[in-house]
This record gives structure tokens, C-alpha cells and sequence, in this order.
């Protein structure tokens, strides 16, 4: 199943693989009374159906039973009747509809679009107030791809990348290397954050005609040898690296404690996303801080977009400790009025997945870092702190704006995740679909090194620290080096597929 994830749609986002809006037999009205009238059966009696055109049933949870293309167009029709926290906003659809009977392909591409097309047009529609699309994070994807997301691994070159531009003005620098020793990862081949690709494999970058076949060698399906021409610190002269992809599972958290011109001393946390790899080194991030006495602590979410609830809750406890904490809720799950009985509500659990204890900080005041990246679970942080008056200053940029969540659920060998729950704190505060604003508004600055006080983010944090007034957006962008040629002053995004801005309850459950 690893040689299909180049070419299969479902590692995609919806909107964009799918193809979006509605066809000739789709409305626009809510329908819900229809919709729930011809969904005779439970998605559990329906659950693991598959048509015999789905080559990703070999990667269900359970024992599957063979079907048609219909009996899992009426899973989904089931499970988002059922689950979908907009479902009185589901468009009507026709299942006989060509978007939903595609012909003209290879049998699995002919069920694969016309599976997306069918989930894609009865996700809800509305927009909010500001322009944005209520419901911009439900998805589906393979099911071996999203195990693989949770447990923290990846199958790459142990980087991340930020990518500006399209067409002939298309740049891609790399924002973060992972620790490790893996042959022929990125650390381990000398790239640095900062460093500008420029091509590889002799597809560059910025050549319109070939950004298909630059994305498959930058994003990899299976272990392979790429050669990647960069450039470093804005210079003429380039390098070749040569990189093997290769499946890691990497850390996602790592710190450091920094002193700073007035002796302060901070503890700096850089937290990439809520899997399961992410326990032992927060563990240890805490640990370290408790027993070096730190004065301060930043947490750095720029690039998180997101994962497991009970990590965001377990990091939450470490840093307000247990008497703060105790008897308070760190996020309650709201669900439709429908399922008001599944409504939970997480504590602020001391020990994570593993029954690993947290150590407690009992902080009363911590600085996050954050962009358009920090998302979903990485919010819950902000929100989950400010519920039980823990001062959390913000510096970056404004977070990605996403209150939902979702339990997981396999069908036939894809995963789907349709938007659940909306979370809110211990004082019932939510509703940030627009993403949380920082106090200082500073950009990210690729050409200095992630944890240090010359970083413009980290830097922020301190000087208003020691009392001194946040940077305009414009002077904070100015902080761009010349090598980079103000890189901060323009629109970057990370390279990372869109689905994995999320927050799940707990791991994808099994069967129906």
C-alpha cells in the first residue's frame, strides 16, 4: 500500500482532490429530514462493506465482507447522520449522480473520485462571518497513512519545508531539521533551517512544467535517493546533497535552556505535533526544567498543527501543576444536539498515554510561539491554560482557527474524520474559528536558529519579558535576514498535508 500513496487522492485535501462544490444531481439546502430518512441502517451494520474496486481493503482494521462501490457510499451516507457535528447542514445528494458513479478510468481510480466526491459534497457548505468555510478540516485518507501519522512516524527525509509562491515564483526553504542519526536524513547530510532548495533531481523548483514530479521526490512514497540542489544563506553558490528517504519515527519535541542578557532563565520547548513520539521527550523537557529551577518557559507550537488531546491536556498539567489543575476541566467535548450524551469532558491528566508521570511546573504565566500553523490541539493549549487563569502571552502569528475534533474511524482501509465536537475551556470559552491573535506579532525567521535569543519569535518573548513594547507586524518582519531577501514580509506556508491539522479524542477505533 506504501507505492499507491503518490497517485491515490486520499492523502489530499478534499476541496482539492475531490473536486468540491456540487454536481447536477446536489442542492444547497440543508435537507436533513431527507437525508436521515434514507439512512435505514446504523454505519455499524454497514461498516466494512468495501467494493471489490477498493485496493486499500487489505489495510482494514478488521475482517471485511465484500461489496459495491453503494454499500460504502451508504457508510459514509450512515456515519456522517450519525456523527457529524454540522449534519443539519448536509447538502442533499444523489447517489446516482455521475460525481458519484465516475466511469471512464482504471476501476480504482473510477471508485477512489467517487468515493471523495460523495464524502466531499455533504460536508457542510456555510461560511462564517469573516469568509472562511465553516467546516475546512473534515477528511479521509488511507488508514495505513493515518496510522502511521499518529505513532509519529514518516516516511521522508526528516525535515520540514515552507514553500512560497507558485509557478515560476515557487521557493522552498527548509524550516526545521529533526534530530537523529538515521543515514542519510537531512541532519545527517548538513542541511540546515534556512537552506533554500533549488532543485532536485534536476526539476527545479521553480519551473511551472515539472511541480508534479518535484513534489513526489520532495514527498516520497517509497525508501529512495534523491539529489537536492540548495542554496544557503541567500548565497550565489550552490550544493548537492544527496538524501535517502527513508520511515523514521521522529521525536517531535526538543529543549534547551537558554540565559539571557539579565540572567533570566528559560526554558524553550519546541513541540511539533501531539503523537505518540512526542511523549519521551516531553517528558523529559519537563523533567529538566523542573530540576534546572527555570525562571521562565516557552512553548513553541509554530509548526504544530495538532494530534492527540491528551497530550495537549498532559503538557497543559506540567505547566500549571496539580493545584491549579485539580477538579477543572481542560476541554469539554460539545457534540451535536443530537449526541449531548456522548459530551465529554478531559481533565488535566497527570500522566500521558504510557502512565509516565508529568512533572509539574506550576507556572502561573508561559510565553507560546505560534503561526498560521499552530492548530487544533496546539490551540487547546492556549485555551484549555486561559480556562483556569494561567496567563498565556502569544507571540507570531495568529493560529489556524480550529475549535472541532473527531474520533478516527476506518472503513474498508480509509480513514475518515468528519468533524465531531467543538471544544471549549473550564469557563466555557471557544468558538475561535478565526484563530487566536498574538500580543506581538512577529514573523519566521528562517535564517535564525530555532531556541535562541536572537530568533525574532523567541526574542519577542523575552523583551516583553524585561517590560519593552512588542514590535509593529512591519518591524518584526524587517527582522528578515537580507540573505533571505525579507522572506518574513511575504506569505509562507508549510509543506505539510492539510488533514493533519486536527485533534482526535483517542486512536482510530476498530470495526464500525
Amino acid at each position: 500500500m506504501r507505492a499507491y500513496l503518490v497517485v491515490i487522492p486520499f492523502i489530499c485535501v478534499l476541496s482539492a482532490c475531490g473536486g468540491g462544490g456540487s454536481g447536477s444531481g446536489s442542492g444547497s439546502g440543508s435537507g436533513s429530514a431527507d437525508y436521515a430518512a434514507v439512512a435505514e441502517k446504523t454505519s455499524s451494520q454497514l461498516a466494512q462493506i468495501c467494493s471489490a474496486d477498493n485496493i486499500l481493503k487489505v489495510d482494514a482494521l478488521v475482517p471485511t465482507q465484500s461489496g459495491t462501490l453503494a454499500d460504502e457510499r451508504n457508510w459514509i451516507r450512515a456515519f456522517l447522520n450519525e456523527r457529524y457535528l454540522w449534519y443539519k447542514d448536509i447538502p442533499v445528494v444523489s447517489a446516482s449522480d455521475s460525481r458519484y458513479n465516475i466511469t471512464g478510468g482504471t476501476a480504482w481510480q473510477n471508485f477512489a473520485r467517487s468515493i471523495i466526491n460523495y464524502f466531499d459534497d455533504q460536508l457542510n457548505p456555510k461560511y462564517t462571518s469573516t469568509g472562511v468555510k465553516v467546516d475546512q478540516f473534515s477528511f479521509m485518507t488511507t488508514t495505513y497513512s493515518w496510522n502511521q501519522f499518529a505513532q509519529g512516524e514518516e516516511l521522508g527525509y526528516g525535515w520540514l519545508l515552507s514553500e512560497e509562491g507558485s509557478g515560476s515564483s515557487r521557493r522552498i526553504w527548509v524550516s526545521y531539521v529533526y534530530p537523529g542519526t538515521q543515514s542519510g536524513s537531512a541532519i545527517q547530510a548538513g542541511l540546515q533551517r534556512g537552506d533554500e532548495i533549488i532543485s532536485v533531481d534536476g526539476f527545479k523548483v521553480d519551473d511551472p512544467a515539472v511541480a508534479t514530479s518535484v513534489d513526489q521526490r520532495v514527498f516520497p512514497s517509497s525508501s529512495e535517493i534523491r539529489r537536492f540542489v540548495v542554496k544557503r544563506n541567500g548565497q550565489s553558490v550552490t550544493q548537492t546533497f544527496t538524501l535517502s528517504a527513508t520511515t523514521a519515527v521522529l521525536p517531535q519535541a526538543e529543549h534547551k535552556v537558554v540565559i539571557d542578557s539579565m540572567n533570566v532563565k528559560w526554558g524553550y520547548l519546541l513541540f511539533n505535533s501531539h503523537v505518540e513520539s512526542a511523549q519521551a521527550p516531553l517528558r523529559a523537557a519537563m523533567s529538566d526544567f523542573k530540576a534546572k529551577n527555570i525562571d521562565q518557559l516557552v512553548i513553541d507550537l509554530r509548526y504544530n498543527s495538532g494530534g492527540y488531546l491528551a497530550l495537549a491536556s498532559a503538557l497543559a498539567y506540567g505547566v500549571a501543576g496539580p493545584s491549579k489543575t485539580s477538579g477543572k476541566t481542560f476541554e469539554k467535548a460539545r457534540h451535536s444536539d443530537k449526541r449531548t450524551s456522548d459530551d465529554e469532558s478531559l481533565p488535566f491528566y497527570s500522566t500521558d498515554f504510557d502512565g509516565q508521570a508529568i512533572e509539574a511546573l506550576n507556572l502561573s504565566k508561559i510565553y507560546v510561539l505560534t503561526t498560521n500553523q499552530t492548530c487544533s490541539a496546539s490551540e487547546s493549549i492556549i485555551n484549555g491554560l486561559r480556562g483556569i487563569d494561567v496567563e498565556v502571552v502569544q507571540i507570531g502569528g495568529t493560529t489556524c482557527g480550529k475549535p472541532y475534533g473527531f474520533i478516527a474511524q476506518d472503513n474498508c482501509g480509509i480513514t475518515y474524520a468528519a468533524m465531531e465536537f467543538e471544544g471549549v475551556n473550564h469557563k466555557g470559552q471557544g468558538g475561535y474559528a478565526n484563530g487566536f491573535e498574538p500580543l506581538c506579532a512577529v514573523s519566521d525567521d528562517l535564517s535564525r536558529e530555532l531556541g535562541t535569543t536572537t530568533e525574532p519569535m523567541f526574542a519577542a518573548a523575552v523583551a516583553k519579558h524585561h517590560g519593552l513594547t512588542c514590535p509593529s507586524l512591519s518591524a518584526s518582519r524587517a527582522l528578515g535576514s537580507v540573505g533571505l531577501q525579507g522572506l518574513g514580509s511575504r506569505s509562507t506556508k508549510l509543506m505539510r498535508p492539510d488533514w493533519q491539522r486536527n485533534k482526535m479524542l483517542r486512536s482510530t477505533q476498530k470495526g464500525g
